[in-house]
Parts: C-alpha cells; structure tokens; sequence
C-alpha cells in the first residue's frame, strides 16, 4: 500500500475480511514516519518503507509483492503510478485514477501497451444494495432502463490544513465521482454528453465545488441525473434509483458509508418487495466494498482478463466527471464526453454487462 492514512486502514480491514488466505498487506509506504510506522504496528508483518522506489525495490527481490494499491491524494498519484508501470506491478488505484481525463487516456494507454492490470479502486459498486440494484437491472427485470436518478446530501464541512481543503476540484473529484461511476456501470451504452452546474460556497473559503447537479445522456437514449450536495445542514440521504419499462428500483441510506440500507423493488401493477441491508459486526459493509474491490482485480489477474474496474472501463467515470467540469465552466452547455476524453472513442457494453 501507498499511502498509510484512514483509507488504507479501510482497505487493510476489506482485504483482511474478504481476502483472507488468499492475500494479505505486506508492506506499506508514507513519507510521513509517524504514519508509516503506526500502520506497520497495528497491522503485524506489515514491513514499513519512506519511497515509493524502496518499496517497489523490495518487491523487485522477491518479497511477495503483486499488487501494489495506491492510496495517496490525487495531486501525487503520478509520482507512484509512473514507476509502478515501468516496473511492471499490477494496480489498484484510488478515484479518481488520473488529475484529468485525457491523462487517464494516456495511462491506460500506457498500462496496456506494457501489459500492467490497471484498477481503480470504484468500492462503491461493491455496497451489497448496489449489487442488489445492479442484479436487478441485469437480470432484464425492470426492462430497458430510460432514467437513472442518483441523489445525495450530506454535511460535510473540511477542515482547515487537510489536503481536500486546498482540492480545485472538490466534491465531484473526491466523493461524487462514486456516484458517477455507479450510473454508467449500470448503463448498457456509452455516455455521450454532460450537462453540469457546480456551486461552492464563498464563505466556506474552500477553494473547490462542494455542490454538483449533472444530466448525462448515453448512447442508447438513457438519461441519468446525479445531484449532491456537502452543504446539506439537515436530512441527510443517498438515494439510487433506476426505472424501465417494465418497473423501477430503488436504493437509500441516510449515510453514504455507514448505517442500514434499504432496497425496493415494484414491477408495474404489483407490491412493492423491499430488502434490507444491516452491518453485521465491527466489519461493516464499507470494509467489505474495499476488500471486493481487491478481489475483483485478484479474480481477474487469476483468469488473464481485464478487471471489470479496470482503468479502461473507468474511462467512461472519467469522461463523464471531466465533461462535468468542462460544462459547468460553460455555463452549463452539453459538453460530448469524447471531447472530455482528448478525442477517445468510447465503445462496447458497461462493465456490469461484461
């Protein structure tokens, strides 16, 4: 691991719970000593490096190293990404995987020509009620899907010296892009264009958007909406919704990493079936979205195929954020994900019909 904050003890925790026996953390990198160190004593065997060359020279002589997850903030992921590819190790990267998107282009590009798995570590799609909705969706119940709705509000001020609070790119880039890559895995086609708006608040003296609304039209005449807001003072909830022509089906929390989460399902003319989802001990269902996100890549890597949150599949995550940007900089003016994208074409099925 590449990083020893909050979020590789989340990874440490999935991994430990879903990959157990079958893969565990060996070594992790910081340049921060107190960090690396504490890491590397609340998880034993766990050999503590200040470099990413060191560690990637500690993989390099045998010590058991296959995948190498990286877990830094987004400015400094090319100073980890761009070794780990000339050496070869394949990766799991934390979202958004590239500063912007026509770079992801080129690092997929990269990944691929040298024959290095590219992941990015899109945990959200692992929620055990996203796999709910996206079996749903997959097993042709609700019909063709023509709307898909995600929606989220939640108070979320950052605090004064943490790198998010000096982020250009905010709310979109560090959480919502989750959001965005959930509505075009579920997508049967390629998006085509955005339409954006983002808003931030003067007086937060935060420097990025915190609040976000997009219109994303796909290839096959699906339109999904996002919306969500860190400036919700009361109500909190995340809420997914995907309706087709035989029936909708829904998803809501009130807290987007934590706390019961409920499923419902209504066909035309029937009941509605509802479906709960409730933690089960100290490993919650963020944990276990972490460590199936790990899986996934392993399960790939064992059977020589593309991980279905590989880097090229991302692209389309990628494309859909960086034309959001790109419109909300226009006023609000349909921007073609291709354009976002530097040109690349994006083509085929969305991953969960892979």
């Amino acid at each position: 691991m590449v990083g020893a904050g909050w979020v590789a003890r989340q990874h440490a925790a999935g991994i430990a719970a879903v990959c157990a026996g079958r893969a565990e953390v060996v070594a992790v990198c910081d340049p921060d000593p107190a960090a690396r160190e504490a890491f590397a004593v609340e998880h034993a065997g766990v050999e503590p490096f200040g470099g990413v060359e060191d560690l990637l020279d500690h993989a390099a002589a045998g010590a058991g190293v296959d995948v190498l997850l990286v877990l830094t903030p987004p400015a400094v992921r090319d100073e980890v990404v761009d070794p780990a590819l000339e050496r070869g190790v394949a990766l799991l990267v934390e979202k958004p995987f590239a500063p912007r998107g026509a770079h992801a282009v080129e690092l997929v590009r990269r990944a691929e020509a040298a024959g290095v798995p590219l992941a990015v570590s899109q945990n959200f799609r692992w929620y055990p009620e996203q796999q709910w909705l996206a079996d749903r969706v997959r097993s042709g119940e609700l019909g063709p899907l023509h709307l898909l709705e995600h929606r989220s509000f939640q108070d979320r001020p950052q605090a004064p010296g943490v790198w998010r609070a000096s982020e250009q790119r905010l709310e979109m880039a560090i959480f919502s892009v989750h959001l965005i890559d959930r509505l075009q895995w579920l997508a049967a086609s390629p998006p085509r264009t955005v339409s954006a708006l983002t808003r931030r608040d003067p007086a937060s003296g935060l420097p990025g958007e915190q609040l976000a609304a997009l219109l994303v039209s796909f290839e096959d005449g699906l339109l999904a909406t996002m919306t969500s807001s860190w400036r919700a003072r009361g109500l909190p909830t995340q809420e997914l919704r995907a309706d087709g022509e035989h029936g909708s089906a829904r998803t809501s929390r009130e807290h987007p990493m934590a706390g019961p989460a409920l499923g419902e399902l209504q066909l035309r003319g029937d009941e509605v079936v509802e479906a709960s989802f409730v933690d089960a001990g100290p490993v919650t269902r963020a944990h276990l979205s972490y460590g199936s996100s790990t899986a996934a890549l392993l399960d790939a890597l064992d059977a020589g195929v593309e991980a279905p949150h590989s880097g090229r599949d991302n692209l389309r995550t990628m494309g859909v954020m960086d034309a959001a940007y790109l419109s909300a900089s226009r006023g609000g003016a349909a921007v073609d994900v291709e354009e976002a994208l530097g040109g690349e074409v994006l083509a085929g099925p969305g991953a969960v019909w892979r």
